[in-house]
């Protein structure tokens, strides 16, 4: 079998700046789009939908989706703020890219991996002329290094996809594992293709499935009807209708007219194998 269950949905989701709140205390932002399960052409990164959170080494997960307040909810204003990396977000938000990218520059020389990050991402989408590419590279492997997950989900997508970088099917994998590790649903999914396919990993049907049953308890669509179908065939997993039925209709919940007509389906088998 050469494909998912389900192949052919697109593959595209962009990578947008990691914002802080600006009396944030902790990264705490989702990630903006979602991958999907089949494979796709290079594509450049657009910026996204702002991600809010402050993230250090030692806080949660960066994949869990959310925000905490500052203070008695009171901001201060982050032109005056001594922290490079709140005027930076502050000026990126003004529409002053040149201005924000220094501070992120500055930010992270002195090693905050989120500055790292947006600098990375501020270059490679285009945005601004520093650093060079190398360089931007260079700041998104140091801010993945670091922990950082949106970092790792990146770097792990331009070794699959050969882009800014030499393709490396290993190395995607290697990176979609430590960002999956911290729970970043669409680096789940995209981890489970790679050993469903038996790209930069032996071909592992209990590996896929675990990894998209994974990203369809966080709630993607594509992963609930993957998983259901694994269930259905008994795809590296012990066969179970009931399962299979339980994610057919979380997808189809979500919109999924196909996990719908299936889910239905199932249903007539289990009632078939019950005599009703």
């Amino acid at each position: 079998m050469s494909a998912p269950p389900r192949a052919g949905f697109g593959f595209g989701f962009g990578f947008g700046l990691a914002l802080a709140g600006l009396a944030a205390l902790a990264f705490t932002g989702a990630l903006a789009g979602a991958a999907s399960a089949g494979a796709a052409a290079a594509e450049p990164f657009p910026a996204g939908a702002p991600l809010t959170g402050r993230w250090s080494a030692s806080d949660e997960s960066p994949g869990a989706a959310g925000a905490r307040e500052g203070p008695a909810g009171q901001l201060p204003d982050p032109a005056a703020s001594d922290d490079p990396l709140t005027r930076a977000l502050a000026a990126y938000e003004a529409g002053d890219v040149d201005a924000a990218q220094q501070l992120f520059l500055q930010a992270a020389r002195a090693g905050d991996a989120l500055a790292a990050y947006n600098a990375a991402v501020i270059r490679l989408n285009g945005e601004g002329a520093e650093p060079g590419e190398q360089a931007a590279i260079d700041l998104l492997m140091q801010s993945a290094k670091a922990g950082f997950g949106l970092a790792q989900h990146m770097l792990a997508t331009l070794y699959e996809r050969g882009q800014f970088l030499p393709p490396s099917q290993s190395l995607a994998v290697h990176w979609y594992r430590l960002a999956a590790e911290q729970g970043d649903a669409a680096a789940q999914l995209s981890l489970a293709t790679q050993y469903y396919l038996g790209r930069g990993a032996a071909r592992d049907y209990g590996e896929a499935a675990r990894w998209y049953e994974k990203a369809a308890e966080a709630g993607d669509a594509g992963a609930q009807y993957i998983v259901a179908s694994m269930y259905e065939q008994g795809l590296g997993v012990q066969a179970d209708l009931e399962q299979a039925l339980a994610w057919y209709s979380a997808a189809g919940r979500q919109g999924d007219v196909v996990a719908q007509l299936k889910a239905k389906e199932v249903v007539e088998r289990l009632a078939a194998e019950r005599g009703q």
